[in-house]
Order: C-alpha cells, then structure tokens, then sequence
C-alpha cells in the first residue's frame, strides 16, 4: 500500500513547529540576517509499527534458545530446538574387548536469557519420529517436526545469566548410550554412513517444560549440544575412550511458538499489510528476535519542513527511542545493540543506516540509566535519511525498519518496547530532533 504524505500545512500548524533562532550567527549583511534562519524543532510525529513476519530461518545457527517463558508483554513463549546428529567414525579392534561406561550431553551457554534464571528449568529429550526436511534449503522458527512420546532422556540446569562459556554435563540413561555403543562396537550397517544413521535415528527434540519461566542461549557446535558416549579397553592397562555425536550443521533449527493472548499484541497477525501501529498496542511498539516481530517508523510530518521557506535544508537529524520503564529488569535485559535499515514502500529492506562517514552499520549507542530508568534510550544519526526523504512523497517515500544486527534477529529472544509520542508510562519517549536551515530570497 502506498503511503502519501502532503506537504499543504494549515497555519496553525506551520505556527506549531517548535524552533529558535540562532543567535551566534555572524552572517555579514542585512540582507543574509533577514533571509538565513538556523533553527532546530523535536516536535515531529514519529510514527512506529509492530510487525510480525512471516517466518524466521532459524537453521544452521550457531546458537539456540531453549526454554519456556510467560509475560504479559509478549505471551506465553516455547522454544525447542530439533537438530540430526552426525554419526562419528569408528575402529575397534577385534582382538581387544570393550566396555560401554555412560553416555552424556554436554551444553556450553552463550550468555544470552530472557526470564527468571533464579529457579533451575528442565529439558526433555525425545526422539524424532521423521528426518528433518528443509524447505528452500532452510528449516523456519514456524516448521513443526514430529517426535516421538516417549522420553529418551530429561535434565535440569540452572541458568547461569552472563556466562558466554559456562559448561553442562549431564548423564543420560545407560541403556540409550549402551544401544548406541554396540551399534558401532559391532558395525551395524546404521552407522556405516551418515545417511543409514539418520534412517535408524532422524534426530533430537529438545523440549522444554512448561514449569519454567526462562528461555537460555546454548551454543551449538562439535563440543555443545553434543552426545558423548563414554567406554573403555577391557585390558592391563585401561584405556577410557569416548564417541561423540554432534548435531547438524545443515539439519537442526529451532522452533519458537508464541501465544498472545490477553496481550497489546493479541490481534498481531503475520505479513506488513497486517501492521499494528501503537496507538493500537497500547502506545508502544515491540521487537523480539526469533518470534518474528519488529518495527517500522514513519515521520508522516517531515514535509512540513517545506512550506517554512522557499528552500529548506536538514542540516542535522538524530532520532531518539526510549524503552518504556517497566519493560526491561533483570528477567527483561535489554539488547545491547540495535540496527536500523531503510525500505521501501513494500517494506523490501534496502540499505543499513550507517555512521555520517558510511564506513559502519550504527548500532543504537545504548545509554542505560540505573537510577530512574527514564533517561534509558538508543539513538541513531538518520540526517542523510531524512535529507533524501525531505520533500518526497508516494512510491519515492522510504520508511525505516528497526531490528537486530548481523544476524541476531535469528537467535535470540532478547526484547524491547519504545514508547510513542502518546505513552504516558514515562515523560521521555520517541524524540526526533532536527537542525535545519531555512532560506527565502
């Protein structure tokens, strides 16, 4: 849908337009002083949209979410991670005897969370009934994989909030670690390739229990989220070995499933023609990675610029968002970098908004304020977005897409809300502050 903005202001609201003149001007003539104004305005309207997108391809990531975690902001949230495992090789000689000692896994957290890490949370482990099928080369935060009821095996940790590197071991049940010892002790033919392994055993499904309130970040590579069967040389000197089973590169994803009711994002639906603009969701607009939803902003009343002079110039523009207080704690940390990208009016993301030199994508500059969480907020430098916007309407109108950076959007369930010009939780909101020139001959 196209967006057309006028650039035809009443007088009151031309006269509405918040600005002062710069006095330290040393302009030479008369003539310059009569006609050169400097001025700068935070009055316009910034307008924010939450959408939900389709779906996120969450597969071959190097970090996963796990867990189980109810708010009144964004809902009730499960996420599961599924992933095959890569069957490892083997060689056992046949004049020596082995034998199985434990089987178990092993977790390295990435330092990320989202809820309550002070109570410990479970994980189930079931067996895949079907192979993991990709779709377009990719598995999505919306596929649904079947797995077996029946429990492979099931744990508890406590979530270690920060730690980048904190490792989980856990014992698994001796009877699943024996099944698999002697498939490659005796070399069945379901571990002679990878392919007859995945027909004997399609994968995993990491579920967790609804009793918890916490999602963690694991890492998942050759040494996290990986099966470890332990064993030992039946000899005079014993010699203890281990076989490790690690998950997919290509087949492991994870699903994120949300349900919003009895929250401002209750009638969110899929796609950009579907927008909850925040007069709708109680005057905020909200972004969280892996379930799909981020922000839009609009300045509807940029073109008001135009009718102040016969030629007007941004000389300045920097855009302030302000979390809404009460929505970011301890259980609700705060992303510590943000992006924004530009698009157009079909919402095709284009270009990231980068630093005045356009040598780095801008990341937000958080400022966090301990005391009265009212001064908390992200800033970014938009002045070369909204010069090529200035004066622009229709098809020619570019709007901004807010979301995470390099990839996150993807992998972490970290969160925030901004308030909008109408929020009342805090004093400080959406700012817009614009230094520009105006000129008439």
């Amino acid at each position: 849908m196209k967006h057309i903005f006028s650039c035809i202001l009443s007088l009151f609201t031309i006269l509405s337009v918040t600005s002062c003149m710069d006095e330290s001007s040393t302009a030479g003539s008369k003539w310059i002083e009569s006609s050169l104004l400097n001025a700068v305005t935070d009055t316009f309207t910034v307008r924010m949209n939450t959408i939900l997108a389709d779906s996120i391809a969450t597969s071959s990531d190097t970090i996963c979410q796990i867990g189980h975690f109810n708010s009144s902001l964004y809902g009730d949230i499960t996420a599961s991670f599924y992933a095959e495992y890569e069957v490892p090789s083997a060689s056992f000689s046949e004049d020596v005897a082995y034998a199985f000692d434990s089987i178990t896994i092993r977790l390295y957290t990435c330092g990320n969370y989202l809820g309550d890490t002070l109570a410990s949370q479970r994980i189930n482990l079931y067996q895949l009934v079907d192979n993991l099928p990709l779709y377009d080369d990719y598995l999505y935060n919306t596929s649904t994989v079947a797995y077996s009821p029946t429990l492979l095996g099931s744990f508890s940790y406590q979530p270690t909030p920060g730690q980048r590197t904190k490792e989980h071991e856990i014992r698994l049940p001796d009877a699943w670690g024996k099944k698999w010892f002697d498939l490659l002790a005796n070399e069945s033919r379901y571990v002679e390739s990878q392919e007859n392994f995945r027909d004997y055993f399609p994968g995993i499904a990491f579920i967790p229990e609804a009793s918890g309130n916490c999602v963690t970040g694991f890492q998942v590579s050759d040494s996290s989220l990986c099966v470890t069967v332990y064993y030992h040389k039946l000899a005079e000197i014993t010699e203890d070995l281990t076989l490790t089973f690690t998950p997919s590169n290509t087949y492991s994803y994870n699903k994120v499933h949300t349900e919003r009711q009895n929250t401002y994002l209750s009638e969110l639906k899929p796609g950009f023609s579907n927008a909850s603009s925040s007069d709708k969701t109680g005057y905020m607009a909200y972004l969280q990675g892996m379930t799909g939803t981020y922000i839009n902003i609009e300045f509807p009343t940029l073109n008001e610029l135009c009718s102040l002079g016969e030629i007007v110039t941004i000389e300045s523009a920097l855009l302030r968002l302000y979390p809404v207080r009460g929505t970011y704690n301890g259980a609700y940390p705060l992303p510590s970098s943000l992006s924004l990208y530009t698009a157009d009016e079909n919402n095709v993301t284009q270009d990231a908004i980068t630093n005045s030199a356009g040598t780095s994508v801008q990341t937000g500059n958080l400022v966090i304020d301990e005391l009265a969480y009212e001064d908390t907020y992200y800033s970014f430098d938009i002045t070369s977005f909204l010069q090529t916007n200035l004066g622009t309407t229709g098809y020619n109108r570019q709007i901004l897409q807010l979301i995470y950076p390099n990839g996150a959007f993807t992998n972490t369930l970290q969160s925030v809300v901004f308030g909008d010009n109408e929020n009342t939780a805090v004093d400080k909101n959406v700012k817009l502050t614009i230094l520009y020139k105006v000129y008439n001959r």
